[in-house]
């Protein structure tokens, strides 16, 4: 056989636009793109009518393993992730984060049969850890996550230790994920509403409040300016947070900005309608919020998308209440098909999802263009989507041990047919074909980081 694979008749989106023909795959990489098929292959799929993307790369899920696993743990995680399209993820445990090489090594070496697709490993910057930095750079996380206040568990970032962590990835070419909500403002919240012995649903909006979102925002670019530091902002809440990335990527900040589809799908009302299976932080906005989010990603001013998948059964979402249940919104496998269905609503093009989706954070990632691309040489990631597939998202299809989708009873249109990795069918038609220990994990290496560290003077302000 010439090829192990040949997919034909297909719709495929490169990073340079759309092609129609012939997708080849040899020892699990794109061997040819052709208007034609040519040679013979093992197995032969007829895509016509059906579109191929680059595999998902979610960039910000929590399988909680090893941790909570009566949550999640990466079998189930993963299966998710690769029925929803995500060939790559990469994932950060709050419960157990990963903080040394000891630990970023030994959770790799744990998680070597346990899932589906690659994954990469973020590690967690605590203020006394600030100094493991370099180290865990050279040893292959994916990137690192901080907090600009105490969530899950996890201390908060103050000025000092931001810019005392800003100006180490400065040095070593290190990309951070920052969660931006100020520890002074949901404090203050937190202690007015306790006071006034609050305990509805609309507690979760007025805590986690938008003011609370766009100061830590302001404070983390202007700092990822003045030390020319690679920072992504993770899930930007509302269209504030987009303008003000905007304005320090002009003035020469290295931003980027993420954001998640419960800004799309959700807001303030169903949390205070919905409570516990609505709660996740920052939380969902108003109306005109979500519409003007809707309008960012349009113009393509949001640079990332991922779920930011934390998922809890009902049964855990509901034996506390509103202050004490836990955060977070399983989404690794509606995300693609909700993003499917806004292109067919022409709220964004194909490419522009595979960009966000796909592209950019394998880029940031710095695994561009071996994944998040359709083009020769890449690894054979891919999920073959039916655009015209018109079907209502329901609990009882969720692979993921919540059991429960927020966008439950969710008409949508466009769904994924089909996940390969690296050339292996893993999923089909909703369903996981593929064992645990099919997936890899991704140590990035210093020929894929020489991309994303900066060339420019390393000199800030500071």
């Amino acid at each position: 056989m010439d090829f192990d694979v040949q997919i034909t008749g297909a719709t495929f989106v490169t990073p340079e636009g759309r092609q129609r023909g012939t997708i080849a795959i040899r020892e699990g990489r794109i061997a040819a793109l052709a208007e034609e098929p040519s040679g013979s292959a093992a197995l032969q799929i007829d895509a016509t009518g059906l579109v191929v993307l680059p595999g998902m790369v979610d960039q910000h899920v929590h399988f909680m393993d090893p941790g909570a696993t009566e949550r999640e743990d990466f079998i189930t995680g993963s299966s998710a992730a690769a029925a929803g399209g995500v060939t790559t993820v990469v994932e950060h445990t709050h419960s157990h984060p990963v903080l040394t090489v000891n630990d970023l090594r030994a959770k790799a070496a744990y998680l070597a049969d346990r899932s589906v697709i690659d994954f990469g490993l973020a590690a967690h910057v605590f203020p006394q850890t600030i100094e493991n930095v370099p180290a865990l750079w050279e040893a292959g996380t994916a990137f690192f996550k901080a907090f600009t206040c105490t969530t899950h568990g996890v201390p908060a970032l103050l000025s000092d230790d931001l810019l005392r962590l800003f100006r180490k990835l400065a040095e070593v070419g290190g990309r951070v994920l920052v969660h931006c909500e100020d520890e002074f403002i949901t404090d203050d919240n937190q202690e007015r509403l306790h006071q006034a012995l609050r305990t509805d649903y609309g507690v979760i909006v007025e805590w986690r409040s938008t003011e609370a979102e766009l100061l830590a925002v302001n404070m983390v670019a202007l700092l990822a300016r003045f030390t020319k530091a690679a920072v992504t902002i993770a899930h930007a809440s509302q269209p504030g947070v987009i303008d003000l990335v905007h304005r320090e990527k002009v003035l020469g900040a290295m931003l980027t900005v993420e954001s998640c589809p419960q800004y799309f799908y959700l807001t303030s009302e169903d949390v205070v309608k919905h409570g516990p299976t609505r709660k996740f932080t920052p939380p969902a906005r108003d109306d005109a919020s979500r519409n003007a989010m809707w309008q960012c990603l349009k113009d393509g001013d949001i640079d990332v998308f991922s779920t930011d998948h934390a998922p809890s059964t009902l049964e855990q979402k509901f034996e506390k209440d509103i202050w004490n249940c836990p955060f977070g919104l399983p989404g690794v496998e509606t995300t693609l098909i909700l993003l499917l269905s806004a292109v067919n609503n022409n709220n964004l093009s194909l490419d522009q999802l595979a960009r966000v989706y796909s592209e950019m954070p394998a880029r940031l990632m710095g695994i561009f263009p071996r994944k998040g691309a359709i083009r020769v040489g890449a690894d054979a990631d891919l999920v073959i989507v039916d655009m015209q597939q018109e079907h209502t998202l329901s609990n009882k299809t969720i692979i993921s041990k919540a059991g429960w989708t927020p966008f439950d009873g969710l008409r949508v249109k466009g769904r994924p047919v089909m996940t390969m990795l690296r050339g292996v069918v893993v999923a089909e038609n909703g369903k996981v074909i593929a064992p645990p220990g099919t997936g890899r994990f991704l140590a990035v290496d210093e020929r894929n980081r020489k991309s994303r560290k900066p060339d420019h003077d390393l000199t800030g302000i500071f």
